[in-house]
Formats: C-alpha cells, sequence, structure tokens
C-alpha cells in the first residue's frame, strides 16, 4: 500500500510483530518448507532452514520490517476495540493494550489481517479449579523445563499437539496424548518424493480434486467424468499414507483422507520417522476420548473405544485446540450480520471484499493453507492493484454473484468448511483468478517458449520465488477515484 496511499496506519495488540511466531511452544515452527513460507520479497535470501523454526520467522518478519521500513507506520501495543461505519470512513475505536482508556480515529479504508488465529482456545471441564498441577494452552508451553519428570496430558491432534507430545515424550516421566478425533497426519516425504511435489502442483489438483469454481464448461464436465476415479484414487491413497506412520489403530482418523482436506480440518505434516518412534515410545500413551472431570492429581478420561473412564495421573495438562476467530466482535450486531449472515464465515469477494453493502473494507489473510505467506502476498497485491485504478472496484452485484457461485460450488464438495476454506492445491486456481485481475504472470509463465514452461509449470511445486517480480510489475500508481465506492458515492484513497 505504500506509495498509493497517503497514509498508513499499522495496530499491532503485541509488544512487536510476528503474530503466532511471536511466541509459542517451545520447539515449534513450519511444517512446509521455507520455498513455500517465506516472504515473497526476501525468499532468496531469507536465512531460514529447510523446515523454518519459530524463531527463525519471527528474525523474518522482523527483517521484512526493517528492509521496507514499515516500523514507523505500526503502532504496537495498540488494540482495536471496535469499527464503526460512517456514510464515507470507518471510525476507529482503539486503546493502548491494557488499557481502559480509548482514542478515537477516522480512516477511508479498512484491511482486517487478522488471520485465523486470534484467541486461545481451552475448553472448560468440570474440577479444573481444584487441579493442582498446570493447565496450558500449547501456546503457554514455552519452557521444556515445565514438563521435566512431570506426568503429562496432551488433548488435540493437530500440528500443535503432536509437537507437544513429542516434546513431552523427551522430557516427561509419562505422557499421554487424548484426542476426541484423530486427524490425519502427512509426511514430509510420501512414496520417496517430497510432499510439495504432489500436494501443491497443479497436477495433483486436476487428478485428485473437483474443477475450481471458475473452470470452464470442459473441466467441469471432467471433472464429473472422472469422478469415480478420483474416489478410488483416494481410497488407495489413504492406506498408504498410514503406512507411513502406523500409529495405534485407536488413533485411526475419524474422518476420510479426502473428506478431512476438503472440510478444512487440521493436516498436520510431520517427519514420518520422528513421530513414528514418538508414539511407540514405552513413555507414551494415546486415548481415543475426552477429558470429562479434573481432580487434584488426575483426571477422569472417557474411552471411546474401550467404553470405559479411566482416571490419569497428571501434573501438566496441555490443550493443543486451537484458537477462535474474534475479528466479528470489532463489529455491530448488524455489520456483523452483514458480514457473516449464515454464521459460517464472512462472504467475500475473490475471499477478500464483503459481499453485502459494507465498502472500504478488505479481508486479508483468511484463506488458510500451508502457503499462508505467499497467499497473503497475492492478496496484498491485489488488494494493492484495485486501490491503484488497475481494475475497478466490483459493483454489488458483481460481488453476490460471485459470492453465490462460490459458495454453490464449496457447499458441493465441502458443506461443513467456513466460507474462505480454500484446499491447498486448489491456490494455483485462486492465485490465477487474483493475477488475471492485475494482468500479470508468474515468473514461469513468462518464459519463452510459453507452451514448454507451460506444461512443466502443472509438475513444478508452489514457490514463493514464483512471485518475485509481482510487484515489479505492478509499481505506484495515483489512487482511483473509483477504489472506494460506497452506494452513494466515491471518495478518495488517503487513509489506510
Amino acid at each position: 500500500m505504500i506509495g498509493i496511499c497517503q497514509t498508513i496506519t499499522v495496530f499491532e495488540r503485541a509488544d512487536e510483530v510476528g503474530g503466532v511466531w511471536r511466541e509459542n511452544y517451545s520447539g515449534f515452527g513450519a511444517q512446509v518448507k521455507r520455498d513455500q513460507y517465506s516472504f515473497v520479497e526476501l525468499c532468496r535470501h531469507s536465512g531460514l532452514d529447510t523446515y523454518p523454526t519459530g524463531r527463525q520467522l519471527k528474525a523474518h518478519c522482523d527483517t521484512y520490517v526493517e528492509t521496507f521500513g514499515l516500523m514507523p507506520a505500526i503502532r504496537t501495543r495498540t488494540e482495536v476495540k471496535f469499527l464503526q461505519r460512517c456514510p464515507h470512513c470507518w471510525r476507529v475505536v482503539y486503546s493502548e493494550t491494557g488499557s481502559s482508556e480509548t482514542y478515537t480515529e477516522e480512516f477511508d479504508f479498512v484491511v482486517l489481517a487478522v488471520g485465523n488465529f486470534s484467541e486461545k482456545y481451552v475448553p472448560e471441564i468440570p474440577g479444573s479449579d481444584a487441579f493442582a498441577g498446570s493447565i496450558l494452552h500449547s501456546s503457554e508451553l514455552q519452557d521444556e523445563k515445565l514438563l521435566r519428570g512431570r506426568h503429562v496430558i496432551v488433548v488435540g491432534f493437530g500440528k500443535s499437539a503432536i509437537d507437544c507430545f513429542a516434546l513431552a515424550s523427551t522430557e516427561a516421566e509419562s505422557v499421554t496424548l487424548i484426542a476426541r478425533r484423530p486427524a490425519w497426519i502427512l509426511p514430509q516425504r510420501f512414496l520417496g518424493l517430497p510432499l510439495e511435489w504432489l500436494a501443491s502442483t497443479r497436477w495433483f489438483a486436476k487428478l485428485v480434486f473437483p474443477p475450481y469454481h471458475n473452470a470452464c464448461l470442459l473441466m467441469r464436465l471432467l471433472g464429473y467424468i472422472v469422478l469415480p476415479l478420483q474416489t478410488a484414487l483416494w481410497w488407495v491413497l489413504a492406506p498408504l499414507v498410514w503406512c507411513h506412520f502406523l500409529l495405534p489403530w485407536s488413533m485411526w482418523p475419524a474422518y476420510g483422507l479426502r473428506w478431512q482436506l476438503w472440510h478444512g480440518h487440521s493436516v498436520s505434516i510431520c517427519n514420518a520417522s520422528k513421530i513414528k518412534a514418538v508414539f511407540r515410545s514405552v513413555k507414551t500413551h494415546c486415548i481415543r476420548g475426552h477429558i470429562s472431570e479434573m481432580k487434584s492429581g488426575s483426571v477422569l478420561v472417557q474411552d471411546s473405544i474401550q467404553k470405559q473412564e479411566k482416571e490419569i495421573s497428571a501434573d501438566v495438562v496441555v490443550f493443543a485446540t486451537g484458537y477462535r476467530e474474534a475479528w466479528s466482535k470489532l463489529f455491530d450486531v448488524k455489520a456483523a450480520a452483514l458480514l457473516d449472515p449464515r454464521k459460517d464465515g464472512p462472504d467475500l469477494y475473490k475471499l477478500i471484499l464483503p459481499t453485502g453493502d459494507i465498502t472500504n473494507l478488505a479481508f486479508l489473510g483468511r484463506v488458510l493453507s500451508t502457503c499462508d505467506i505467499v497467499t497473503s502476498f497475492v492478496q496484498a497485491e491485489w488488494l494493492a492493484g484495485l486501490l491503484a485504478g488497475k481494475f475497478e472496484y466490483p459493483s454489488l452485484q458483481v460481488r453476490e454473484r460471485f459470492s453465490a457461485k462460490y459458495r454453490a460450488w464449496r457447499l458441493r464438495f465441502a458443506p461443513t468448511a467456513t466460507s474462505t476454506f480454500l484446499a491447498t492445491p486448489s491456490v494455483h486456481s485462486y492465485f490465477d483468478e487474483l493475477l488475471s485481475d492485475l494482468h500479470s504472470k508468474t515468473l514461469v509463465d513468462r518464459h519463452p517458449p510459453a507452451w514448454k514452461f507451460r506444461l512443466l509449470h502443472q509438475f513444478l511445486p508452489l514457490r514463493a520465488s514464483n512471485f518475485a517480480k509481482l510487484r515489479q510489475q505492478r509499481g505506484a500508481k495515483k489512487p482511483s477515484l473509483v477504489a472506494l465506492r460506497s452506494e452513494s458515492g466515491t471518495s478518495d484513497v488517503s487513509q489506510v
């Protein structure tokens, strides 16, 4: 946005930038390679390990802020309390973090970049007040010494739960993993190949996933024709994935692999040999069930396999139960209802702009995939192109038409997923959709002869370096009068 808007203000609740990479459990890190999880502008000089650690990613964020001189625009320790719609602007009510005194400023355009991880979620369990040990959210397990010589329970089965379980297996006296609905774990290497050469390529998306919502009629018909073949292929892939880990049968996933990938449930990517060793350790135990009650030095667990209640000694209980979204709390009841009419996430045009009569507002970073940083970059470039006047602000009818079409496509294949859910293999099609508005192409598409590289492009995994020249193509332009649109008129881009 720099060079497009007159002023830019970033409100950051914490003391410094970094989001979830600022602080989390000991040993946390990315589950995909740096090629897919680094800032596009710094991807060639990232200084990251092959699988970046959390501390490295935090330093990567700091380097990005310093390189582009963003710190003057960032107000740290500032928490936004409320966003109020005005006829031609947004009124932002904020305070210093921890203070009750509030301040108000007006902005022409608001970008919500709060992501999907806003509020820690720890379930309420009877007897938790009487528990004599420590109850932690996974993000609070920042010192492994808290586990040393203790009896530990880890609740959950996502990436953070598996990591905390592995950490506890090296430090604790004993550790028990409790999962109500075990999920699929994907290996970093599948059948000898790096996972990204399968899961994040265009050919894999065409082979095992339905055509994207904007696919041509021929591709949609082809998708229905090969649907039986896709179903059979998923039945073959699932046991092959399972054989990489050979977990206890009580941890067999609650859902099919295809169902889990398409319905937005967590999928962890782990080192198969390491995880296999953790689950086979004499100190580790697994229970499929849930905690029904907590006592002074133990918890009662309902075992859904053996159909009985078990009492397990515990000094530390780690809830790796994820986060809850908090964006809707920033709006009044009417605005929140307009943004999220079906209670499954905001209806967004191109997964960025609201589709109702709420304008001058955008969401960035809500698409949850294994390449979040690259996805947010392409979304930001699309929004910058919009504000720079490279294409017109879509009308209410255009936004609603897109929403209806995208929703129909999503409900056909993933009826329980959130409104902005997008399976990782479909990210390619999503990027193409955004880049078509910018009349831009990725690095590979620009190499002649085009047909050879277009064919090669089908088999190459998604990488941040493919988009390194996208910002150079855009350049800076004068803000467009149609960039900010209301139903009653237009206004210029001055404050974001």
